[in-house]
């Protein structure tokens, strides 16, 4: 399949012309079963009739908006956003996509501590550019800042123990530098890893009490894909900002950043000053305001835990030589797959995507992580699971 689109990422031999639910499918006509949804964006599934309903009213009113304007469904997006968080934010903007998101929070974070030094954990994301790309995992530059952390079985943990020196160490060495420390609450693409609680909950008191800020970055793991509302809800802590995106437009680009009027209120009009293009779109707006009702009215993340328990105990009871371990926290699956050595790892791992492909399940993986990971969108059916369940099985058999 010959395109002239710039090759930024790889691209499957296949067209998508049309997604509903949980399908996409191609020009051919063939479904196939999105166990990514999208981008990990469409929590609610493709083309939600609520959210196509609201952008076809919307476009018909207004899209866009010169910056020095705000409109009503901005005002109300923000209202709803600020009270469906679990914290007692009281402001927040609104932005094109979890990057931008991320790259603000950061960036704000710096100007309200009038410091400079960002710590996080090291196998956590923060977008693809800018301060962002360099906190994350996968990125060799910036912050030099990428602490370890304990993954344990929280039952019987001991992990402070263990990390209370390299807690010690931070607060001695680093903690009168730090702007922030960013906690993604889940690392989705650093491999699906869960922070022990603890561990957290002490790192974090203790930093804010010196006075750095705490950035959640819930573009991924916000609105339901964790088994909670949202990903900080695993944790005791109170962030000071929070970033998000994806699955808050459901497949729409909207994204946004939540803080707090004490944080504003440190700020002159110049340093908070930012001027982008569609910042508080009225369209964008008026999508976040229809997801929140709809995760609201229909008890999304209620309705999903019988879901996530399913899809758990089948993947917990695969039994193959080449699985090394599942990793499930609420809807985030992986499936570590080793082998004898990278190169036969990372040949199965593909072998398992693109047959699963070729039987009409979309898969996505991850070969610097040696995973295939699963993120369903929250509204998957029994029947789609059982489609799933029965050509995995297949595909595993064979190879």
């Amino acid at each position: 399949m010959k395109s002239k689109i710039l090759a930024t990422n790889y691209f499957e031999p296949i067209l998508i012309e049309k997604a509903q639910g949980s399908w996409i499918w191609d020009v051919e006509n063939k479904r196939y079963l999105d166990l990514v949804s999208g981008c990990w964006s469409v929590n609610l599934g493709h083309n939600h009739p609520k959210v196509t309903a609201t952008i076809k009213n919307q476009v018909d009113k207004i899209i866009h908006r010169g910056m020095w304007f705000l409109t009503p469904e901005t005002i109300n997006a923000a209202d709803r956003l600020t009270k469906f968080l679990p914290q007692n934010h009281d402001r927040a903007t609104f932005l094109c996509s979890g990057s931008e998101a991320v790259e603000f929070a950061l960036n704000l974070a710096i100007k309200i501590s009038r410091k400079q030094k960002i710590m996080a954990l090291k196998d956590g994301y923060y977008g693809s550019y800018g301060l962002g790309k360099d906190t994350s995992y996968y990125s060799p530059k910036g912050s030099k800042l990428k602490i370890d952390y304990p993954r344990c079985n929280e039952q019987k943990c001991d992990c402070l123990e263990t990390y209370n020196p390299l807690i010690d160490k931070i607060m001695k060495e680093y903690a009168s530098d730090l702007a922030c420390f960013a906690l993604e609450p889940i690392m989705v693409s650093g491999g699906i890893h869960k922070p022990c609680t603890n561990f957290i909950n002490e790192l974090c008191r203790r930093l804010q009490e010196e006075n750095v800020l705490l950035i959640a970055n819930e573009v991924t793991a916000g609105y339901g894909r964790t088994g909670k509302k949202f990903g900080q809800e695993h944790f005791d802590i109170k962030p000071d900002i929070v970033a998000l995106g994806k699955a808050m437009g459901n497949g729409y680009p909207v994204s946004a950043v939540v803080t707090s009027k004490t944080h504003e209120d440190k700020l002159s009009a110049a340093e908070l000053y930012y001027a982008q293009s569609h910042q508080l779109d009225p369209l964008g707006t008026a999508v976040a305001t229809t997801v929140i009702d709809i995760f609201e009215t229909e008890n999304i993340v209620e309705n999903s835990q019988s879901t996530i328990a399913h899809i758990s105990q089948f993947l917990n009871s695969l039994d193959y030589p080449f699985i090394k371990e599942v990793r499930a926290h609420g809807m985030l699956y992986a499936i570590e797959i080793q082998a004898s050595c990278d190169n036969q790892r990372d040949d199965l791992i593909r072998n398992i995507k693109d047959n699963m492909l070729r039987e009409g399940v979309s898969l996505g993986i991850s070969l610097r992580k040696g995973i295939v990971r699963l993120l369903p969108p929250l509204t998957i059916s029994n029947e789609e699971i059982m489609f799933f369940k029965e050509k995995f099985i297949q595909v595993l058999d064979n190879c």
